[in-house]
């Protein structure tokens, strides 16, 4: 109990311990008893070899003084034996480098043979399996680069078992082979002689365990260190003793052996391989009628088709069910283990296995759906028959396709046969691709730079349009929105058309009235791009006509951002604020209709006031001497736009100086306010939590637009534009209709392989750059399919 020894260094010598204390168990000798002679004999005699354990002195590594950099080839050889008394193996590293051969001792193990009395074939088999483990596990343990793995035996019998098909013998064989061949291969095994396994060190007591640190027990057999050539080989009787090898046999009273006609494997539809299979019958049937011109065929009639499905399903069930079917020609009944047992199976006349219903007696019901053909599910020409049924009703749902196969079929667990079948199928996949949208990115800057002034950092779009009465007809009207992304203020101007000259006249009113912003972000609207267009050329003519001019207006000149196309989540700061306003305008028209300019301009102003003096933060319930902060805070320096602050003028010389250090501490405290209330609240994100997969050039994508999904274009991504963090979120897709730049979130992955001739590339665009920020985009103004629509989190 002593004894700690877990790579088994000396379990050649413990085995034998271990072997004398089952004898003695064996012989029923009690605790308290002497144990008979001959076993007191053996124990004496292992006594004595029990002090040489101290002698046994193992080196920790295995090169020695090579470096891991000069070793050649490593391999790892797994010796295996088995006697009446006991099981053993062990395992050898074999190194060669520049010309020399070193062999170490890794790991042995041993185990006594079971009371029950086995055949020593079965005691090898049980040496094999633990050896088979013992080399997987060794290699999982080991860092060392293991080139080629080499496992003997001197048992013929195991060699033949595993050499030949498991299921022909019984369980204790085929269960042990099958373990065996999951951990190693067949090749891997080997014949070596009795008298040359140093496993039979461990089985055998002969003279005794050696202890010699430069014996075979831990350096190995001596033909590792030699070439392979001289290794020992099978030879020519022992080969064929192998292959004659007939014990553990498992006898059958009838063996029945069907050649395939067809392999299912090459096929990727049931019409194509039933069609092969009609040729095949119909071929057959010219043959047999070459005499007879009269009555050939141009080709496969139905009679062709109806046997070939038949000889389908007669080859599925033979691959799976062949001792059913033994028995079942046998007028046996099936065997209570066999899946079929609770069908009650029956052959018909083609030999087709069927279940017998309870509904048989029904009337005006075909024979297959009284008596359904039995199919396996696992079996390649099932899944392809139930291809067939969901590509037959235009890929239905599961449902519809699970009761048609019922009018015929009955197939196992067939609702996860079907979906399996669903997953598959390509048509299924495109039709079913949903874009995966990157993590939610972090708030630009523009979004959390305080103390600056309001309507610095612009977003800008339309909404509408609204119908004014003009005389007696009716004309239609937009609003163009601005709005401040930093406090979230809005204004609005009135604007008669969509042109850009109109959009660049409601721009400059806005300029007038607000100040120049710094940036400017909006939408790909032909009126935005125009506007920002005619703003350039009208710098480059400031800066043909005189250069300090221009060099004064371009420090203070806006610069225009556009978004990603077809992406309105990324506007979502004056989305957001476009609802907003259409609420607060209902609430202020009533139920007024086509109103005038006059009175729709009024409508927009009111508006414009009752959205600017919402809450940005909470508001507070208990203290009636603080109000939440609103964005007329910052417009009108101090009010909310309902009541003035009330203070306290101080009446001395300086009262205009102290008025203006006021207005400015009011300022200071509102943007403290903001910087300490309202930001937090922008920190949580409300969708797209998990980072995913990015997307890669080259990728095949679905292209999510505004039509109905069968008709939305495919394309191939030629290139990605990561973020500061590295996540892609938008990217360049080549479609049939061109080169576009889109966001991630319009994309869908499909599962296909990748071309193999890549496209010429198109001419490079413009890349575009927009304020993501989906937190307060509306569902109303969204264009995106139904699955990445959230509600909007008010204001």
């Amino acid at each position: 109990m002593k004894l700690y020894d877990p790579l088994g260094f000396v379990a050649h010598f413990v085995v034998h311990g271990k072997i004398l204390m089952q004898e003695i168990w064996r012989s029923g000798t009690n605790w308290d008893e002497p144990i008979a002679e001959h076993l007191l004999a053996i124990w004496s005699r292992w006594i004595e070899l029990y002090e040489c354990i101290n002698e046994v002195k193992i080196p920790r590594c295995f090169f020695g003084d090579l470096q891991p950099g000069e070793v050649e080839e490593i391999e790892i050889h797994m010796f295996t034996d088995a006697s009446e008394a006991a099981c053993a193996c062990v395992a050898y590293v074999r190194m060669s480098s520049k010309g020399s051969i070193q062999c170490l001792m890794v790991a042995a193990k041993t185990k006594v043979a079971p009371l029950r009395t086995l055949s020593i074939p079965r005691l090898e088999l049980q040496a094999a399996m633990m050896g088979s483990r013992l080399l997987h596990n060794i290699c999982a343990a080991l860092t060392l680069n293991v080139q080629k793995r080499f496992l003997w035996t001197d048992s013929a019998t195991v060699l033949a078992w595993l050499r030949s098909d498991n299921r022909r013998y019984h369980q204790f064989v085929s269960f042990r082979v099958g373990g065996i061949l999951s951990l190693t291969s067949v090749d891997e095994w080997n014949y070596v002689p009795s008298k040359l396994n140093v496993a039979d060190d461990a089985t055998k007591w002969n003279s005794g365990p050696s202890f010699d640190p430069e014996g075979r027990w831990f350096q190995g057999p001596s033909f590792l260190r030699e070439p392979k050539d001289s290794w020992p080989k099978e030879s020519a009787n022992k080969v064929k003793e192998i292959h004659a090898t007939s014990e553990e046999i498992r006898v059958v009273a009838v063996h029945q052996k069907i050649e395939e006609v067809i392999e299912p494997e090459r096929y990727s539809s049931w019409n194509r391989m039933v069609r092969t299979m009609a040729y095949v019958y119909w071929t057959v049937m010219i043959w047999k009628r070459l005499s007879d011109k009269d009555k050939r065929s141009s080709g496969p009639g139905k009679d062709e088709f109806v046997k070939a499905e038949e000889s389908l399903w007669r080859q599925a069930q033979a691959n799976v069910y062949p001792e059913e079917i033994c028995d079942l020609r046998n007028d046996r009944r099936v065997e209570k283990r066999s899946p079929l047992h609770k069908m009650s199976p029956f052959l018909d006349e083609q030999g087709v296995i069927r279940m017998e219903s309870r509904i048989g007696n029904a009337p005006h019901l075909p024979y297959s759906a009284k008596y359904p053909v039995v199919m396996p599910r696992h079996h390649r020409i099932t899944f392809l028959l139930v291809d067939s049924y969901h590509r037959r009703f235009l890929h239905a749902n599961g449902e519809t396709v699970c009761n048609e196969l019922r009018q015929q079929f009955y197939i196992p667990k067939l609702r996860v046969l079907v979906r399996k079948v669903s997953r598959q199928c390509q048509h299924c996949k495109i039709l079913k691709a949903n874009p995966t949208p990157p993590r939610m990115g972090p708030l630009p800057r523009v979004r959390l730079t305080p103390f600056i002034r309001p309507f610095t950092y612009v977003g800008v779009d339309y909404m509408g349009p609204f119908m004014v009465k003009m005389g007696r007809s009716s004309v239609k009207r937009w609003i163009c929105l601005f709005t401040c992304l930093t406090i979230r203020a809005i204004h609005l101007e009135l604007v008669h058309t969509l042109t850009t000259t109109s959009c660049v006249m409601a721009f400059r009113r806005f300029v007038a009235r607000r100040g120049a912003p710094l940036e400017v972000f909006s939408d790909n609207g032909t009126n935005f791009v125009g506007a920002h267009r005619q703003l350039t050329e009208e710098l480059q003519r400031i800066k043909e006509i005189n250069e300090s001019c221009a060099s004064t207006f371009t420090n203070a000149h806006t610069q225009w951002h556009f978004n990603v196309p077809a992406a309105p989540h990324m506007g979502g700061p004056w989305e957001r604020m476009v609802r907003s306003v259409k609420v607060a305008m209902q609430a202020v028209s009533n139920s007024l209709r086509h109103p005038s300019d006059e009175v729709m301009e009024t409508i927009m102003l009111e508006a414009e006031g009752i959205v600017n003096s919402r809450p940005l933060t909470y508001v507070p319930l208990e203290s009636d001497n603080q109000e939440a902060l609103t964005p007329n805070h910052f417009l009108l320096y101090g009010s909310s736009g309902i009541k003035q602050p009330t203070t306290n003028p101080v009446h001395n010389g300086n009262i205009l100086r102290d008025s203006y250090r006021l207005a400015q501490r009011i300022v200071d405290e509102f943007w403290t306010r903001w910087t300490r209330e309202y930001l937090p609240m922008l920190t949580r994100r409300v969708k797209w939590f998990d980072p995913v997969k990015p997307l890669e050039p080259g990728d095949i994508v679905v292209v999510i637009g505004d039509t109905v999904r069968n008709h939305w274009e495919r394309g191939r991504i030629l290139e990605t534009y990561p973020d500061k963090s590295g996540q892609v979120r938008r990217a360049k897709v080549q479609t049939t209709r061109g080169v576009f730049i889109r966001h991630a979130v319009k994309l869908a992955k499909l599962d296909v392989a990748e071309p193999t001739e890549a496209d010429d590339k198109p001419p490079e665009t413009e890349v575009v750059h927009g304020v993501e920020d989906v937190d307060d985009t509306p569902r109303s103004s969204r264009r995106a399919v139904k699955q990445l629509s959230v509600p909007a989190r008010s204001v």
